[in-house]
């Protein structure tokens, strides 16, 4: 099966680096190159790291992981890769690259910041790398579990690292962005800044994103001890501590140039047609009148006629469902994800836009944790396990951060107050904030699929692709890659299939 997604960013000597310190694999050639460099450039490592992070996290587990839990739908030719996905089927072959991806790039080239900054008397840069990399693994647990974290990254040192359990490797991220927000504190002898593609060396922001994701990494720990570790991190909650506006949202900017775009579009202008809608979460949306419709999708039939049209929430929105002929006519993924619309060529089948009907600049962001998500964490908090705050506050908050960041025009910007004031009048359920959680997270990664396994909200339709495909319980874990089979077997964690819990917080 072919690759999901390839990030086209290039770092020939990053990769080179990559190399030499990466995480489990296969190192053949160990014979030094003379004209290889021995040392790179800290901001250099650090704009590399972090840009491959921002395509990895919109490449194979977010398709994973959004097909999984219907967001999105699977489609394209018979065979391709979102179908499969979509019937529940996952292959080891096909997690080879999204596990090696992390070990051998991000991790690997932020281990380098962490053993090279100090010394340079650049503590900052080594707060940073620890905070990404406590990101990257809590991905890597909250995907597959059991994984290598205290023998992993040694290179050719050790190819064959041993497997930590998932709380415990939990627990330890706590301490690593702990140590992170103190080296943050710290006084650098070279400031940080543009070469941070995050927060563009702004301290203060990356000390927010620290702290909001030990909450929502607290917030997977609520059902196993009552939401202790909750009540912890939230505190005394004292101002500057957590992501405060939509400003602060961990995400990646991107650019209308070519390969410089939004991996998630980038995604389908390479693979037309493979990634949908789906009818679960449009239909959610229609149901209650959602304005983000305008925005997350494109209507269905498309009324417009040149680029300048704006869609409405009076227009038709339809999903796609698993396994749905190609035939069937539905919306396609909006601005929000793929950017504005610059050209309009006026093709259309049946009144539909085709894949190359409208032009995009890929300039939207990749929301990864965001202000909405947030104040979602602090209303389930306050509301289930009695944590500080009131939970209609934050519950309203964070459904008025996603209607702003959705860029709301005409009559949605309108009709979004009128959303909101019939959503907060209606009776707060932990469902209910998990499922406004679900339209807000509409295109980040996992966290959508880790709210549906620790609570069963939202609740799910079947599936009718993998029901035709003897696949009649949802995936709650990925399987470990082949590669991990072939060269680490010995140390590999037994695990009987992909639908049985598996992680500590999968209660």
């Amino acid at each position: 099966m072919k690759k999901a997604m390839k990030h086209t960013y290039t770092y020939a000597l990053i990769a080179a680096i990559a190399l030499l310190i990466g995480g489990c694999g296969d190192f053949l050639n160990v014979n030094t190159d003379p004209t290889r460099l021995k040392t790179s450039s800290i901001p250099l490592v650090m704009t590399g790291a972090q840009g491959n992070l921002g395509f990895i996290q919109g490449s194979d587990l977010f398709l994973y992981s959004t097909l999984f839990i219907q967001q999105m739908t699977g489609n394209g030719v018979t065979g391709s890769q979102t179908r499969f996905y979509d019937a529940w089927i996952v292959t080891n072959s096909d997690v080879n690259n999204a596990w090696s991806n992390y070990y051998a790039g991000p991790l690997a080239d932020l281990n380098y910041i962490r053993q090279n900054t100090y010394a340079e008397g650049n503590p900052q840069y080594g707060g940073i790398a620890k905070i990404l990399q406590a990101y990257s693994f809590s991905t890597l647990v909250d995907a597959w579990g059991d994984i290598p974290y205290k023998e992993s990254l040694k290179g050719i040192k050790n190819v064959q690292p041993k497997y930590d359990a998932n709380k415990e490797v939990y627990d330890s991220l706590f301490v690593l962005i702990d140590a992170g927000i103190a080296d943050l504190a710290k006084t650098n002898v070279r400031a940080v800044g543009t070469e941070d593609l995050f927060y563009g060396g702004n301290i203060p922001q990356w000390v927010k994103f620290a702290n909001t994701l030990k909450l929502r990494m607290a917030l997977h720990y609520a059902k196993v001890d009552g939401g202790a570790k909750l009540i912890s991190v939230i505190g005394s909650d004292a101002p500057g501590t957590f992501i405060s506006s939509n400003a602060d949202n961990f995400q990646m900017a991107y650019e209308n140039v070519t390969n410089r775009q939004n991996p998630i579009h980038q995604f389908e202008i390479s693979r037309a047609d493979y990634l949908w809608p789906s009818n679960f979460l449009v239909s959610m949306m229609n149901t209650k009148g959602d304005p983000r419709r305008t925005t997350f999708f494109q209507p269905s039939p498309y009324p417009g006629t040149s680029a300048s049209y704006i869609p409405q929430i009076t227009d038709n929105y339809v999903g796609f469902d698993p396994g749905a002929p190609q035939s069937v006519a539905a919306s396609r993924m909006g601005t929000y994800i793929r950017g504005a619309v610059t050209a309009d060529n006026g093709a259309r089948t049946g009144g539909n836009l085709n894949a190359t009907s409208l032009t995009y600049t890929g300039a939207a962001p990749l929301r990864l944790l965001t202000f909405s998500e947030y104040n979602f964490i602090r209303a389930e908090a306050a509301l289930v396990y009695g944590a500080p705050g009131t939970a209609l506050t934050f519950y309203t908050a964070g459904i008025n951060a996603s209607m702003s960041a959705a860029g709301l025009s005409g009559t949605a910007a309108t009709a979004a107050t009128t959303y909101v004031a019939t959503q907060v009048a209606q009776p707060l359920t932990q469902q209910r904030i998990i499922e406004e959680k679900f339209v807000a997270n509409y295109g980040v990664l996992m966290e959508s699929w880790n709210d549906w396994r620790r609570t069963g909200f939202p609740v799910l339709p079947s599936n009718p692709s993998a029901t035709a495909n003897g696949n009649t319980t949802r995936p709650r874990i990925l399987v470990y890659p082949l590669s991990e089979t072939q060269v680490n077997s010995a140390n590999l964690p037994a695990r009987a299939s992909g639908t049985v819990a598996s992680l500590f917080w999968d209660k």
